[in-house]
């Protein structure tokens, strides 16, 4: 394949968004790193998700990296930041222009670290803000990579306000109880040896993928089942930060790719499914009771969520990308929440949807299509990551169970509560059941409801 096919099938979905054009041209986006910033592991988590992100959004970036050595517990310990980072900012485009330089005259400033000149994108801890004035968030030594990873989530989406030297307004995000201000002190510390248990992974496209590159950077320590039968296409590559071009061009399970990222970064048992969760009967309702432990429920394909809550599933974390913008964060706790199929729309049963992940479909017909820019994809597997995380830490459902994330909008993220359906099937079937079906597993006691 050569450059102008593979770029154009990399470039196809942007193209629909009309505001999205401008960073298309050739304009170079430049993230300058501060070196103090640079030191931390928060400083460090924000730059690999900067060239990442900022890599499948562009294809003409430049990044100023101090070179320092890569702190535990992130994959790449002891090799040198500016080269993982370069490392990973071409994987997404063989032909891009990517470069380690100092800024330019005409290059989009952006800023990795409390100030300068540019957008500034800072985060630490639980904390994350982007904008135009030194950031107020003080500086944290916990092995947290949520709040530094969503300022850069927070920052892509408001390019198209740089690129148009708009006023932008300073953005604060709590990701501990996604609210909009600096966090407080939760009391809950993040560190790297906190266990997930046996993780099921149901569609490892954009959201799903993207999920398990967070997790990655903070925790090995879960058992992973993967299910999914896709391969990687060109068309993927720009929504997830695990896919490359080199997948694509092989045309590799996502499963694969899946599999080979944990195995890399020190996962020890990895289940790969090549098949989808409809395929997979014995495994699925006949799995052992109390297991899984968590549930990323990432899939859209083949009516999936009325399959996983026919198997009466554990607690359930996932996200999804939509129309307008938006991504949307969702936690299902069995027994006392809404059930995956109390989301509107998730009833319906459909012809697959065009989510992030499934091929270009024809120009005219775009204004249908679900058509997820890269950041919309990060930001929901980041909110995946974050929500997983926050329960296997405290062992509580912690704040609402229905996240916006909303780019549009000034405040940039919104929680509520998705209340249960009427006459769905979570309020109808038989709780002593579902409560037999998760007992043992390691977050079932978030289910304790009486049996009548």
């Amino acid at each position: 394949m050569n450059k102008q096919e593979y770029q154009r099938r990399l470039l196809e979905r942007e193209k629909r968004y009309p505001e999205w054009k401008p960073l298309l041209a050739d304009r170079p986006v430049h993230v300058h790193v501060d070196p103090g910033y640079a030191a931390t592991y928060a400083g460090q988590v924000a730059a690999i998700t900067a060239a990442s992100l900022f890599g499948r959004m562009s294809t003409s970036v430049s990044m100023d990296v101090p070179s320092r050595t890569v702190l535990a517990p992130l994959p790449w310990v002891g090799e040198k930041l500016d080269e993982v980072v370069m490392r990973t900012l071409k994987a997404a485009d063989p032909y891009g222009r990517y470069e380690q330089r100092p800024s330019q005259t005409g290059d989009l400033r952006l800023v990795l670290g409390p100030d300068g000149d540019g957008l500034v994108i800072h985060g630490s801890g639980w904390s994350a803000y982007c904008g135009r004035r030194p950031s107020p968030v003080p500086q944290s030594c916990e092995l947290n990579p949520f709040g530094a990873a969503f300022a850069v989530v927070a920052a892509a989406s408001r390019l198209p306000q740089v690129m148009q030297a708009a006023t932008i307004e300073p953005v604060f995000v709590d990701t501990y109880t996604w609210g909009t201000g600096l966090a407080s002190s939760s009391g809950t510390t993040v560190s790297s040896d906190f266990e997930l248990g046996e993780l099921w992974c149901i569609g490892v496209g954009s959201v799903g993928s993207c999920a398990l590159f967070f997790l990655g950077l903070v925790t090995r320590a879960f058992q992973a089942v993967l299910v999914d039968r896709d391969i990687v296409e060109v068309e993927n590559v720009r929504r997830s930060a695990l896919f490359t071009s080199h997948d694509a061009l092989n045309e590799d399970r996502k499963v694969d790719v899946a599999s080979r990222w944990l195995r890399d970064v020190g996962v020890q048992s990895i289940e790969p499914h090549y098949e989808w969760l409809d395929e997979m009967t014995e495994r699925w309702i006949g799995r052992e009771t109390g297991t899984p432990d968590i549930l990323i429920s990432a899939a859209n394909e083949r009516s999936v969520r009325p399959h996983i809550e026919n198997g009466f599933p554990p607690i359930q974390v996932y996200g999804t990308t939509g129309r307008n913008w938006q991504s949307t964060l969702f936690r299902h706790i069995p027994l006392n929440d809404a059930c995956s199929l109390c989301v509107p729309g998730a009833e319906t049963v459909q012809l697959p949807a065009l989510c992030a992940t499934a091929p270009p479909a024809s120009p005219d017909n775009a204004d249908e299509d679900d058509v997820a820019l890269p950041f919309l994809s990060y930001a929901a597997g980041l909110m995946t990551a974050t929500e997983v995380a926050k329960i296997a830490l405290t062992g509580k459902a912690v704040g609402r169970n229905r996240v916006f994330f909303e780019p549009r909008t000034p405040a940039l993220v919104r929680a509520v509560m998705l209340n249960h359906k009427e006459r769905c099937v979570c309020g109808i079937r038989d709780a002593s059941v579902h409560q037999a079906a998760i007992q043992g597993s390691r977050f079932a006691s978030l289910s304790r409801k009486d049996i009548k």
